[in-house]
């Protein structure tokens, strides 16, 4: 079975310094704990708590909030590596990963934390 990817305690951190402010149906405790809730919630307005979004949700809040578009792809040799482009007012490129990751989630998640750290600045 396929199940969405939630972020790292880490990036979630990062997240909530850089203003996330979507709600999500998960959070992190102080500890890193995961803890499921039945309605969505902007768990970052907490000082115990942290949102727990997917990867997918921060790929289309970077999107829609940043105009950063995350993006991985394969290379030659079956590793991958991710992508930032800024979209508008024109497509350019402003980060491509140096290191190769053996999974795309791996690839994903250090592509998200680059461009919150690009958000940030």
């Amino acid at each position: 079975m396929i199940e969405e990817q939630f972020v790292s305690f880490e990036t979630a951190r990062m997240l909530k310094e850089a203003g996330f402010d979507v709600p999500c149906f998960n959070q992190y405790t102080g500890r890193g704990t995961i803890w499921h809730c039945d309605c969505p919630e902007n768990f970052n307005k907490s000082q115990c708590a942290t949102s727990c979004p997917t990867q997918a949700l921060v790929v289309r809040w970077l999107r829609e909030a940043h105009n950063l578009h995350v993006w991985c792809e394969v290379s030659q040799y079956g590793d991958w590596f991710y992508c930032i482009d800024k979209i508008k007012p024109y497509k350019q490129y402003v980060a491509v990963s140096e290191a190769d990751f053996s999974s795309y989630e791996e690839a994903l998640e250090a592509g998200l934390q680059e461009a919150v750290k690009l958000i940030k600045k």
